[in-house]
């Protein structure tokens, strides 16, 4: 079984947010610039859409998006109940923006 997610940010509705930063990224992804924010943002609601979390509110600091050293993105599960129900599949995203917007895709596969 294949799910898949996508969701776009655009860069202002960064800005309008800046406020609660804090609400929906961890203290590591909060020292990036705002256009990488702007896909981590996309890529967190991808996958929790993608998983079926209607309001994420609550889960965006459960999952942080990190990379690899060759570039590629990657969901680090930070909480362990989410981690143990989605330990059976395979999760992959991948992140791209312009200057003023970004998208992510997110797929979650067995």
């Amino acid at each position: 079984m294949i799910h898949l997610s996508i969701e776009t940010k655009k860069l202002k509705d960064i800005g309008k947010i800046q406020k609660e930063i804090n609400d929906f990224f961890t203290k590591r992804e909060q020292t990036e610039n705002q256009i990488t924010l702007a896909g981590k943002l996309a890529a967190k609601d991808a996958f929790l859409k993608g998983i079926g979390i209607e309001q994420p509110t609550d889960f965006y600091k459960k999952v942080e998006i990190d990379k690899m050293p060759s570039g590629r993105p990657f969901i680090r599960i930070l909480d362990s109940n989410l981690s143990q129900q989605l330990s059976e599949y395979k999760i992959s995203i991948s992140i791209s923006h312009t200057k003023e917007e970004a998208a992510a895709i997110c797929i979650r596969y067995k």
